[in-house]
C-alpha cells in the first residue's frame, strides 16, 4: 500500500468517526428535545387541570340567589393564580369574601386553596366577620415559616335588613354603587398570615335595596399599560361612576370594567391576577 493510500485511509477513517460522533450527538439532542417536549406537555396539562380545579372552587359567572344577584370573574396572570372570591347564602344571611395571596403561580394558588377551605369551615356556627378573620389568621400564621400572607375582605349581609357587618384584612376597600358611587369605609388591619394574636376590627354599614357592592383585587388598580403606568384608583372610580350613571347590573359592571382595563393596558403583559365580584342587594 502506497504512502498516499495510507494517508487517504486515515483521513477517511477519521471522517467516518467524526460523522458517527456527530450522528450520535444529534440523536442524543433529539432524544433530549423529545423528552423536554413531553415534559412541557405534561406540565401544561397539569397546569390546565389545576386551573380548572381552581375555577371550580369559585362561583364564576352570573348567579341569582334569594334577594341577591351576583357576578364574579377571575383572570389569572399565569395559568393559575393566587386570588379567591366566594359568596353563599345561609340562614337568611349572605356571606361574601375576596382575597389576594402574595405572589403568583403555583405556590400562591396552593396557599389560596388552603385559605379558601379554611374560610368556609370557620363560618359554621359563626356570623361575626371579625371573629372569623381572627380565627383564620391564627390558623394561617401558625408555623408559617415561609411568611406567606394574603389580604382579605369578609362581609356578612343580613338580607332582611340590609345590615352588613364586615372585616377587612389589608385588602382594597370595596365600592358601593347605588344612586352614587361610594368607597366603603374600611379599617386596614394587617393581612392574614404574618403574625398571630392580632386584633381585627368589626365594622358595619347598611345597604339600600338596589345597591351593588363591588369587590376587587389590586390587579385592577395596578393594571399597567405599555408605559408601565397603573390604571390607579382615580381611573377606576371614573369607570365605576359611569356604571352608576348607566344603572348597570352586576354582570354588566364587571364586563365594563374588564373592557376598560383591556383598553388601557392594550398589548402590555398582564402583571397580576385580576378578580372582581359584583353583588346587587335586591
Amino acid at each position: 500500500m502506497s504512502y498516499l493510500s495510507k494517508i487517504f485511509n486515515v483521513v477517511a477513517g477519521t471522517g467516518l468517526l467524526i460523522l458517527g460522533y456527530n450522528h450520535y450527538r444529534t440523536n442524543q439532542k433529539l432524544k433530549r428535545l423529545r423528552k423536554l417536549s413531553s415534559e412541557k406537555k405534561r406540565i401544561t396539562s397539569d397546569l390546565l387541570l389545576a386551573s380548572q380545579i381552581q375555577k371550580s372552587m369559585m362561583p364564576l359567572g352570573h348567579r341569582i340567589l334569594d334577594g341577591v344577584e351576583g357576578y364574579g370573574t377571575l383572570v389569572p396572570a399565569r395559568e393559575i393564580g393566587g386570588d379567591l372570591f366566594d359568596y353563599a347564602i345561609r340562614d337568611g344571611k349572605l356571606y361574601m369574601c375576596i382575597g389576594d395571596v402574595c405572589g403568583k403561580g403555583a405556590p400562591a394558588a396552593m396557599f389560596m386553596a388552603y385559605a379558601h377551605s379554611m374560610i368556609w369551615s370557620l363560618t359554621v356556627g359563626e356570623t361575626n366577620p371579625a371573629r372569623i378573620v381572627t380565627s383564620l389568621n391564627n390558623l394561617a400564621s401558625k408555623d408559617n415559616v415561609s411568611c406567606a400572607f394574603f389580604t382579605l375582605f369578609y362581609g356578612v349581609l343580613d338580607l332582611a335588613t340590609g345590615c352588613m357587618q364586615y372585616c377587612n384584612a389589608g385588602h382594597n376597600p370595596p365600592y358601593i354603587l347605588s344612586d352614587k358611587l361610594m368607597m366603603l369605609d374600611c379599617d386596614p388591619n394587617q393581612p392574614i398570615g404574618p403574625m398571630e394574636d392580632v386584633e381585627f376590627t368589626l365594622q358595619e354599614t347598611t345597604l339600600s335595596p338596589g345597591s351593588t357592592i363591588f369587590l376587587y383585587t389590586d390587579g385592577l388598580t395596578e393594571a399597567n399599560n405599555a408605559k408601565g403606568e397603573e390604571l390607579g384608583p382615580e381611573r377606576t372610580q371614573q369607570i365605576l361612576e359611569d356604571c352608576v350613571k348607566r344603572q348597570l347590573k352586576p354582570k354588566d359592571i364587571v364586563d365594563t370594567v374588564i373592557d376598560a382595563v383591556h383598553q388601557y393596558t392594550m398589548k402590555a403583559e398582564q402583571s397580576d391576577d385580576l378578580t372582581m365580584l359584583a353583588i346587587r342587594y335586591r
